[in-house]
This record gives C-alpha cells, structure tokens and sequence, in this order.
C-alpha cells in the first residue's frame, strides 16, 4: 500500500512539476495523510451527550431521516436526524450553548446522562420540599459547603444555618441532608459549581426553544422546573459484520428484528444452520450495554415449536416469518456467574422461538464498575 501511495506521488510530479512548491508540497501532504488517517477533508462529529459520551462518527448519508453514520471502528448505524443535530456536534467545535448548564466535564463540553442525572436527584429531593428548583438547588449547595467533605462533618454549623432560613420549623424538618453525606467527587463537585444545573431564564431569542427544559416555560409567579435530560441515543443500527440482525434503540427500550426465512450456511461445528448473529458481543452505540444473539436451525426427527413468548426481560412477538423482540435497558437482574458482567436480559441459553422450529439465544449485559 505504501509503495502503491508513493507511486501516486512520483505520477503527480511528473505530471504537475509546473506548479509551484507549495502547491507539491501540499500534494505529497495530503497523499500521505490519506494513507495514515483516512481522507483528511472528511468531517467528523462527536456525541457530546449521553450515558458514554465522546463516540466520534462520520456522517455518511445526511439526504434524509435517519441518518446513516459510521463509528472509527467501523461500525455503521443510523440515527434520527433529530438526535443527530441535538446531541452531536462538529469536533472541536463548543457544547452547544443550549446544553452549557448540564455540562459534566468542562474541558471536554460532554454532558454525561447519569452523572447529571445524580445532581438532579439531589436538588429534586430538596425540590419536592421546597416547591421552587432554584431554591432546592441553593439549599443543598449551601449546606454541602457548611458540611465540608472532611470525615466529621459539621452537623451543629448545619443547624445553626438552618434556624436563620426564612423557612418554617416543619419545612426545615422534612429536608433530607443524608444524601449529601455519601456524595462521590464528580457529584459533589457539580452540584457545588456555579453553572452545573443552572435552569437558564427565557430571554425572547428564538434559541430559548432549545434550552432543554421540562415542559412550558412558567410564568414569574410559578417555580421553575427541573431541566428533563435527554434519553440515550436513539439508532437504528443495521450493519457492522452482524447477519440479519437489525435493532432499533428509543429512549431504555431495544427493539430487534430478525428474518426468519434468511439462511447463512452452516455453523461452524456444521451441526445447525445460521439465521441471524451478531458474530460475537456488540456495543449498543452510544450506551454501556453489550449484546450477543444467536438464531439458527438445527435438523430433527422431532417437530417442535416453542411455547413461550418471554424470557428474563425478553419479549418476542412472531408475525409470519418476522421475529420482534423488545427489551427494556433500563432493568437489571444481578451479577453474572463470574461476577464480572450485570445481566440486564437474557434467554438463559439457547430457548425455541415460540411458534417456531429455529433456535435463539440472546444475552444483554453491562460490565461492572
């Protein structure tokens, strides 16, 4: 390939050594940084929200929703035009300011979804108190300072505090100070910092539809409320070396679907027949779970069919010769045998799809932390 890549470059120079230097020069660079990167005009956009921001992509196909994106490693999948354009971003360009005041780390501008979402648990339990998100979130940030982070926290400076509120004696008794005993480094310091959670004021523009708040904008007389955060990524991921296996993720919720007619030849141990596989463990694009689906044949004097419908966090649905399987992300059912992995769905081996002669098995699972 090299030798190939410097042929390139002794041709050009033959045939436009009546340009200047420069103009070879950058020839040569560009050739050469073709062969080590990729093309170096090709734009590349990275999602700066989620539960595992930072994925960089390349936009293959923007002429209609949803798009079609590739990942570095070369795994292709598509998305909403509309998740595109909110949650990714050119690299190296700012967070879009919409987004500045759920940042979570401020020098790379990515917005990570649980960790938010650690803050405004906190400020919504003071919130639900209070009646007012503002005042919930000053409470709390106040207390945690008079508390410190040190091993005695200051309970006698707390209550000393707390008498000189102007709140009544029964308010002030139902406020829960516990949670911020327990608080993680990354937690505390967003819910000390200045702008983290921050619930921006409507100013007029036309870009305060984008301020990413929950529900109508409330007059001066209501209490503002807590911003939402976007749900993970939602995709429709089709390609990247899987066999007949197509998903689709929306907000905690995984849909696949499988053709049942299709065939991939035999197996290797040449015992069953390959209908669909994702060829090994995959990553859910954009999230922290991974998955591993198996469907396949396999010849029998016996005529079986399967007779359930779900399994541990597993639903199918047959229609003709289409499987559907729908599977909620946001549940959990325990370590795994090795203690390694959380299962978060799975047929528990290789289970008859119901209605069907074919075979499935399917794993969902996320690595502890």
């Amino acid at each position: 390939m090299l030798r190939k890549n410097w042929r390139r470059v002794q041709h050009c120079q033959r045939s436009f050594q009546f340009f200047s230097l420069d103009l070879r020069l950058v020839l040569l660079y560009y050739i050469g940084f073709s062969y080590l990167k990729g093309d170096p005009m090709t734009r590349h956009y990275q999602q700066f929200l989620g539960s595992k921001p930072g994925i960089l992509v390349e936009l293959l196909d923007d002429s209609a929703s949803p798009y079609r994106v590739r990942t570095q490693e070369g795994f292709e999948f598509f998305i909403s035009a509309d998740d595109f354009r909110n949650y990714y971003k050119v690299e190296g360009d700012p967070t879009p300011q919409a987004w500045s005041h759920l940042v979570t780390d401020f020098d790379k501008g990515f917005v990570h979804s649980r960790k938010m979402a650690e803050v405004i648990e906190i400020i919504r339990s003071f919130e639900s108190v209070l009646q007012d998100f503002d005042k919930a979130r000053s409470v709390a940030r106040d207390a945690l300072k008079i508390l410190g982070d040190g091993p005695n926290p200051a309970f006698s400076k707390l209550q000393a505090w707390l008498q000189e509120l102007p709140l009544k004696q029964t308010v002030i008794s139902k406020l829960d100070f516990s949670k911020l005993m327990h608080l993680d480094k990354d937690t505390r310091d967003l819910l000390l910092s200045e702008t983290s959670a921050v619930v921006p004021l409507p100013t007029g523009s036309p870009d305060d539809r984008e301020i990413p708040l929950q529900g109508v904008q409330p007059s001066k007389s209501e209490p503002r409320s807590a911003p939402k955060l976007a749900r993970k990524i939602a995709g429709k991921v089709v390609r990247g070396g899987m066999k007949n296996v197509e998903m689709e993720i929306s907000g905690d919720t995984l849909k696949i679907r499988v053709d049942l007619l299709k065939e991939f030849g035999p197996s290797k141990s040449g015992k069953t027949t390959i209908v669909a596989s994702t060829e090994g463990s995959r990553s859910l694009p954009g999230r922290d779970e991974k998955i591993g689906l198996n469907v396949y044949k396999q010849e029998s004097d016996k005529l079986l069919k399967g007779r359930r419908r779900s399994f541990k966090n597993v639903d199918m649905d047959v229609q003709g010769d289409s499987l559907e399987i729908a599977i909620d992300l946001s549940k959990e059912f325990g370590s795994s045998k090795s203690g390694k992995t959380i299962i978060v769905a799975s047929t528990e081996g290789n289970q008859l799809i119901y209605g069907r002669e074919e075979k499935i098995g399917l794993n969902v699972y996320k690595k502890v932390e």
